[in-house]
């Protein structure tokens, strides 16, 4: 590299006048240390505090909001609350302390859990608003410095932040109740270390980029540049691909408050995306005391791994293939940046998958699982979401497959498909990699500017030439060796943007009438580079327009049998996903909510004897006073949407009948497919119950209109089995006896939880008390009038013929009807003995009984026979 050619002075740039020395210049520590308590370098760390919590203001709004949208009830708007979201987000975690009656467990001992998951979406703007704000603000606030008086600043900058980060999260916390049974708090100790980090590396890397790349060692330099370029193709595909499926998902589960989550989660996504996308799993976990507490058992762990199929169903493919899409635009971007040769070299594609194994082994199982951990009854719990242990293996096997491929597909894009190449990889990265030249470093700063000078220390007496005057554009640092294209030599300041001066052009190399044409400002790259003397390689050539023609024929008629075949899949498959198992389930319950059972029977049959589906009709189900309403029907969360080999499913059904809530589970069966192709399913489980209706004074009972005759037992009265819907229904009486009893039970409810049995007994009706209380009153008239008194069925006292007299002084007022039975309220009967030798006149004497007898009713119905078979004395 040549040395930078000096600029005369020029009006903006006076020339240097000898300083006046005073004192001793302080060292660079001191000096960078008081411009920190300088206007300038305030302000920078005010308008970073501005940064970090307007980034988590915003991320607490969107989680109150969602949790507002997602709840069941409206979320409580209070300061502690909204200071809790904020120290979630700029922490990302919680800490819960939980009252022993709360939970229910008995001890006097308080229970505390906490929740960790970081907010990699909101974490991620502060660093990107922290760096661009130090990027910007670099040249005022007097920032430059060596490299340790640099991080020695930013060190101190970031500790500023994050105290008063910690001082804000640890005020804050949340009583639902207002009773101190459950207080959360986010944790102080979190958000200091987070956000140290989170400001402590961007001021570093906008300050400080070009001495901390120079630093590295050359080869790693070139694998970390590698390795963004592929994170940069992940971000944006994966990205979209992540709001995209996330906004689908929550509208399609109902929970469209959760789209609101995506921008704070939407690190968290990306991640997850790619574990699931590279073949990786998601595993859970939870310990032996939480599974406990939960009654499953004695289990000491419990652990499961789903993969992007079990989550997505047939559905991943589409995140299959958005992998695919990062593997192709990934591979060309990484291989733009590497040195183009003459032939590939498979010796530099392993450098950067252990970078990513690396990289997987922090981002995967560092910062992506959500954890939660506690303490309950002394024992710890904890429970966690997260990457599999063998997901950063399958990253690495993923990069190295793009790292390999980056050595040719580059070069066939090239000849092919150039515009998709510089889409991928930028126009002016294909140009340097065509001449043969490795891409230069990205540099993130303006020259470095002296430290600052004490007050009294030598100043300057005019302009320093290394000083930018105001307003001027400071031109990029010139890159390490061996980064920069020969002949490229460094402007100093200059008012203007920078520009780099270039060697006299040499002729264009003999390649370049047959290679696409290069921009104007590539140009002198290719001819500086063949002007000092390097090798310059032929530059990829494109295809012959003949070989052209006849590929693009062979691939337009590929792509159109691929459209065709992925246009048939596609409608197969929207298709089938309307004819899934909780598709059939639900026409099969609204069926019955609309009170078509001949319908809902002839699609499930119930597989129950003709003799017990007498209530199984549209009559008894249309009578219902109440049938179910369809609330919710869902595969369970991993079940195969597809059931490929699957002998059955079970779907859950969210049912609501009277306003209360029912939870069905259904089994489905797939059935034949239709034409080879359409899924078909059989609902195996028939929505209904067992009933059996018993008792002790009726031969018949009704229900939903529809009578239903009962059997008689010899010990266990009469009764009868039939099967029902769920329901409500009227339960009432034969119609033979129902102008004289009515039915105790008079509703009968099934669901999921009914009894099985309903014991259905005649309650008199006025007309028959009344027919009763007259055979009584009847018979006790009978009773006084001779010979009746002597019926076996009066009274004993009557049952003479020594009486001088005998009446009836008080009828009977109200009588108790007991199925085919009954009995009288008291009866007094009067008598009065003949006169005798030693009584001439007898006193009257008052006799109280109580008649009873049976009811027979008659075949056919009518009016019952009341027969009074006997007497006792009434005692009270």
């Amino acid at each position: 590299m040549q040395p930078p050619t000096p600029t005369p002075p020029t009006a903006q740039q006076p020339a240097m006048q000898p300083p006046v020395v005073s004192a001793a210049a302080p060292s660079p520590v001191g000096a960078t240390m008081q411009a920190l308590m300088r206007k300038p370098a305030l302000t920078t760390v005010g308008l970073t505090l501005v940064v970090v919590f307007g980034a988590a203001l915003v991320s607490a709004i969107l989680l109150m909001t969602s949790l507002e949208l997602l709840g069941q009830h409206n979320v409580p708007t209070s300061f502690g609350l909204f200071v809790v979201a904020i120290g979630f987000s700029l922490g990302g975690r919680l800490q819960a302390t939980f009252s022993p009656e709360t939970l229910g467990v008995g001890t006097y001992a308080s229970v505390n859990a906490g929740l960790t998951v970081l907010p990699l979406g909101t974490l991620l703007a502060i660093a990107i608003g922290v760096f661009l704000l130090a990027r910007k603000r670099a040249p005022v606030d007097e920032s430059a410095a060596p490299l340790g008086a640099m991080a020695l600043r930013a060190a101190v900058e970031s500790a500023a932040v994050a105290l008063v980060a910690c001082l804000l999260t640890a005020l804050g916390s949340y009583d639902p109740a207002g009773t101190g049974d459950v207080v959360v708090r986010a944790s102080a100790g979190s958000s200091l270390l987070i956000i140290w980090v989170i400001v402590f590396a961007p001021l570093m890397l906008a300050r400080a980029g070009t001495q901390l790349t120079s630093r590295v060692p050359a080869r790693l330099r070139q694998v970390l540049r590698e390795l963004g370029a592929l994170a940069a193709v992940t971000g944006v595909v994966l990205g979209a691909v992540s709001l995209v499926v996330g906004v689908f998902a929550a509208f399609k589960n109902d929970a469209s408050g959760a789209t609101v989550l995506l921008p704070v989660l939407l690190g968290n996504l990306i991640v997850y995306a790619l574990t699931l996308g590279t073949l990786g799993s998601i595993t859970g976990s939870v310990s032996a005391v939480v599974l406990q507490e939960l009654g499953l058992g004695d289990t000491p762990y419990l652990a499961g791994t789903v993969s992007a199929r079990d989550i997505m169903g047939s559905w991943s493919i589409l995140l299959y293939l958005a992998v695919v899409v990062v593997a192709i635009a990934g591979a060309a971007r990484v291989g733009v940046r590497r040195q183009r040769l003459a032939s590939a070299d498979l010796g530099r594609t392993w450098q950067m998958p252990v970078a990513a194994l690396v990289a997987g082994l922090l981002v995967l199982h560092l910062l992506a699982p959500v954890r939660v951990s506690g303490s309950l009854l002394g024992q710890q719990a904890s429970a966690s979401v997260g990457p599999a242990w063998w997901s950063s293996l399958t990253l690495a096997i993923f990069v190295l497959m793009v790292s390999a491929l980056a050595e040719v597909l580059p070069t066939w894009l090239y000849a092919n498909a150039i515009s998709f190449l510089r889409l991928c990889a930028g126009a002016r990265a294909v140009e340097y990699w065509v001449n043969g030249q490795a891409q230069p470093a990205r540099q993130f700063v303006a020259p470095a500017q002296p430290y600052p000078y004490a007050a009294g220390v030598a100043q300057p007496a005019g302009p320093d030439p290394a000083v930018p005057p105001a307003g001027a554009v400071p031109p990029a640092p010139a890159p390490a060796a061996g980064d920069v294209p020969a002949g490229y030599v460094a402007q100093p300041y200059a008012t203007s943007a920078p520009t780099a001066v270039y060697a006299t052009p040499a002729p264009a190399p003999a390649y370049a009438s047959s290679a696409p044409s290069m921009s104007a400002a590539s140009a002198p790259v290719a001819m500086s580079a063949n002007a000092a003397g390097v090798p310059a390689l032929p530059a990829p050539q494109p295809m012959d327009p003949a070989a052209r023609r006849r590929l693009k024929r062979v691939a337009g008629v590929v792509v159109a049998c691929l459209v065709v075949i992925g246009a048939g899949a596609i409608a197969v498959h929207v298709l089938n996903s309307r004819r899934g198992p909780e598709q059939a389930v639900e026409a099969y319950l609204e069926l019955i909510a609309d009170g078509q059972a001949a319908a809902a029977t002839a699609m499930v049959d119930p597989g129950v004897p003709n003799n017990q589906r007498l209530l199984l009709t549209d009559d008894v189900l249309g009578a219902a006073t109440s049938r179910i309403q369809v609330v919710d029907v869902r595969v369970p969360s991993g079940a195969d949407a597809d059931l490929s080999g699957s002998d059955s499913v079970t779907v859950n059904a969210t049912l609501s009948l009277d306003g209360k809530r029912l939870d069905v589970p259904i089994t489905v069966k797939p059935g034949d497919k239709e034409y080879g192709l359409l899924n078909t399913w059989e609902v195996d489980t028939p929505l209904i119950r067992e009933i059996t209706l018993s008792s002790y004074s009726l031969n018949a009972v009704t229900v939903g209109g529809t009578e239903v005759s009962l059997e008689t037992s010899e010990y266990d009265g009469a009764s009868a089995t039939q099967y029902v819907y769920f329901g409500i229904y009227d339960v009432g009486v034969g119609a033979d006896v129902s102008d004289y009893l009515t039915a105790d039970n008079t509703t009968l409810n099934v669901n999921d939880s009914s009894e099985g049995e309903l014991r259905v007994e005649g309650t008199p009706t006025e007309a028959l008390n009344t027919l009763v209380l007259d055979a009584v009153n009847a018979q006790a008239s009978d009773c006084v009038t001779p010979p009746g008194n002597l019926d076996e069925v009066c009274p004993s006292p009557l049952q003479s013929t020594q009486l001088d007299s005998l009446e009836v002084s008080q009828e009977a007022a109200e009588v108790t009807v007991d199925g085919a039975s009954f009995e009288s309220g008291p009866v007094t009967f009067t008598t009065r003995d003949n006169p005798s030798d030693w009584n001439k006149d007898p006193d009257p004497e008052d006799w109280k009984y109580t008649l009873y007898g049976s009811i027979e009713w008659p075949d056919g119905g009518g009016e019952p026979t009341i027969t009074v078979t006997g007497s006792s004395i009434y005692w009270y």
